[in-house]
């Protein structure tokens, strides 16, 4: 067996892409290996920002022979009457490389064929890898690629080297400019090289003794001890988040974590400023104290080590404390005028060209935050119509220019600076979140109202205009604003909302502000429902919840998000009962039955009791279960208890097998059909106040 190294050395892979090229690497490798038909017993890959690395052990030092088989003439056209080979088989053993003699006779329904079998001998490995690596390296899936000097490859960044070892020998690769080799390049200063390497382990110790750590994760192992000990010298604790941790990783191929310090007077600026100095600009790690309040230090990560590391850290000060002093600037000057003051400014701003301007916005913001309040809590109305009106406001402050991810927080804290209530201000603040799936809600239930509200305006008003997304295209965020709805009125204690009104109201505030959407109310309403049940989907697929059990609640056209989850989970529930398959199984089976004999709408139609209609014992019993069951289970869903009404549903699996059993639905006598085609419909609809199990799917049609 053998083993194979490849490095593709280059200029600095940006950090956001480094993790997912080393993943497509290995998959991509693996999959050229086995289509190629060659075994091997592992790939590994790795990366650093100037390098992508693949390793493979236990490879096939050539694919296996196999035997191809090409069927000719048959055998009465094969031979003539003597016994000698016709032209046609001749000319086919020759096309085959065989003598005639050696060619098979295969018998067939359709008679007896010769056939022959040319044996095909694998071709090395050595031959095969050029035409994989080849690939694979133009095939590495960048979201952004370039193209450098006067070659046609793309790459993410210009490349530098290509290292091809099988088993210690150079695979010869050719990549336009590029020929591989043998050698790998060091850290950029302390070691930059060329090194040169023979195999997976020698090419490991070399990269060491060379200043580089191979895997990401001993890069974040590093940097989390180092910041960790560090600001515990410093007396506080390093805040380290994984996607920042990540980042430094994949930005640094020796790192050295360090303790830098900036003036006590900034700890003045809101802290959310100081971490966003620190963090999305600068890479920084933020130290808090104990109680999580800012410390005057941070953390940032060198790629080398250097003889007076002070020097890196008075760098980084510098560059921070540049950042700081803009920030101080921005948050002196922007409390000098109140945040109601620059409502005005907002009219300059445009929301989007068709929609109008963020003024606009605003005012109807505050009126639908005032009519929601109004709807499910009213005394939140002079909150919500306030803090709608004003929650734009930062978006023309200095500080929200200087540091657009600060949005909403700032205006909490100017709107605090103006005098206003804190309940308010803590509704500016919020309102933006949840940011993405992984962002956590707003904290009270004013600011989830007016996130709602936000959103469904947004919504409403690029629904209505036809900005609806369109595979990958979605400019304006449309599905992390309608999963950000589902999250607040799903997750906690959750928002009873129904969407057809809210929606309605929103498209209506619009008319109201002389913005006219093209889409009726009607179209948008029902686009839009569709748009948020698909979102659901996608967001209970993720805990593990088939989409079979949205669609038998969305079949009812449930409107309240906030009902649709707990059903949902109630049919996981149901699921586990040991009558679950037969009731699904009856219920379809009662779907299709009414659907063929009425085509459409089942009228309205009461079961009739009498002998004459009602005859046979086991449509008596189950008439006789239905009226205790319709009770229980209205009982239950009045309190949201979908689970027991469904449990309470389960009795009527015996009466439902024996009436199948036993009774003849499409009787020839029209009222006796007509009263069982009833009573099935009533025992559909018991059902459907839950959900319409008919849309559930069975296990073995998966």
């Amino acid at each position: 067996m053998s083993e194979f190294l490849l490095e593709i050395g280059c200029e600095e892979i940006p950090a956001r892409m480094l993790p997912g090229a080393i993943g497509y690497v290995k998959e991509r490798l693996e999959t050229g290996l086995r289509e190629a038909g060659l075994t091997f017993d592992r790939v590994e890959t790795h990366g650093t920002p100037r390098r992508l690395m693949a390793g493979v052990t236990g490879l096939a030092a050539a694919q296996p022979d196999r035997v191809e088989e090409r069927r000719g003439p048959s055998l009465d056209k094969g031979f003539d009457a003597d016994g000698n080979p016709t032209k046609a088989v001749l000319g086919f053993a020759r096309s085959c490389g065989i003598d005639v003699g050696d060619l098979v006779r295969v018998e067939t329904p359709k008679g007896i064929w010769l056939m022959g079998r040319i044996r095909q001998p694998g071709r090395p490995t050595a031959d095969i890898l050029p035409e994989i690596l080849a690939a694979l390296i133009r095939e590495i899936p960048w979201p952004k690629t370039m193209r450098w000097g006067d070659g046609e490859t793309r790459f993410v960044r210009p490349l530098h080297r290509v290292t091809a070892l099988l088993d210690g020998q150079v695979v010869p690769l050719h990549l336009e400019h590029l020929t591989a080799g043998d050698e790998i390049d060091g850290h950029r200063f302390m070691a930059p090289g060329p090194h040169r390497v023979t195999g997976i382990a020698q090419y490991r110790e070399t990269l060491l003794k060379a200043r580089v750590m191979l895997e990401v994760a001993e890069r974040e192992r590093v940097i989390r001890a180092g910041a960790e000990a560090l600001a515990a010298a410093a007396g506080g604790r390093a805040v380290i988040d994984d996607g920042l941790l990540s980042e430094n990783a994949c930005l640094n191929e020796w790192p050295v974590p360090l303790l830098g310090r900036f003036e006590e007077r900034f700890l003045e600026i809101p802290p959310e400023v100081l971490t966003t100095s620190m963090k999305s600009h600068q890479k920084y790690f933020p130290v808090v104290d104990g109680q999580g309040a800012m410390l005057p230090c941070f953390i940032l990560v060198a790629n080398m080590v250097v003889p007076d590391p002070d020097v890196i850290v008075r760098g980084n000060q510098r560059v921070l404390r540049a950042r700081l002093e803009d920030a101080a600037f921005y948050w002196r000057e922007d409390r000098q005028m109140p945040l109601g003051a620059r409502l005005d400014g907002l009219k300059n701003v445009v929301f989007q060209a068709r929609l109008g301007s963020l003024w606009q916005k605003s005012m109807r913001l505050s009126r639908l935050a005032g009519n929601l309040a109004a709807a499910v809590n009213p005394e939140l109305v002079v909150t919500l119509a306030t803090a709608g009106c004003l929650s734009k406001c930062d978006l023309v402050t200095g500080m929200v220019g200087q540091f657009p991810e600060l949005q909403g927080i700032m205006g909490g804290y100017y709107a605090q600076a103006a005098g206003l209530d804190a309940e308010v201000a803590g509704t500016i603040a919020g309102h933006y979140r949840p940011q993405g799936a992984a962002d956590s809600l707003p904290d009270g239930r004013a600011a989830a109202l007016l996130a709602i509200v936000d959103r469904l305006d947004t919504l409403t008003g690029c629904f209505g205009i036809g900005l609806v997304p369109t595979g990958a295209k979605d400019p304006f965020a449309l599905r992390r604003a309608a999963l950000g709805v589902i999250r607040m009125v799903t997750e906690g204690e959750g928002i009873a909302l129904p969407l057809r009104r809210w929606i309605a109201t929103a498209h209506a505030g619009y008319d109201q502000h002389g913005e006219r959407l093209d889409q009726d109310v009607t179209a948008v309403v029902e686009s839009l429902l569709g748009f948020f049940y698909g979102r659901l989907k996608s967001h209970l697929k993720a805990e593990g919840l088939d989409y079979d059990l949205i669609d038998a609640v969305q079949a009812l056209g449930l409107d309240d998000l906030h009902d649709a989850m707990r059903r949902v989970r109630a049919l996981a529930h149901f699921k586990g009962l040991p009558e679950y398959e037969a009731l699904v199984a009856a219920n379809k089976r009662i779907a299709n039955i009414l659907q063929q004999a009425y085509q459409g709408v089942v009228p309205a139609r009461e079961v009739e009791t009498g002998p004459a209609v009602l005859r046979e014992s086991a449509e008596q019993a189950l008439f006789a279960a239905i009226p205790p069951l319709e009770r229980q289970v209205a009982e239950h869903c009045a309190a949201g208890a979908y689970s027991a009404a469904l449990e309470t549903l389960a009795g009527l699996r015996e009466n439902i097998d024996r009436f199948f059993e036993q009774v003849l639905v499409m009787d020839s006598d029209h009222a006796v059909r007509d009263n069982r085609l009833a009573l099935l419909a009533r025992v559909r609809n018991v059902f459907a106040r839950v959900a319409d199990v008919s849309c559930l799917v069975l296990p073995e049609n998966r």
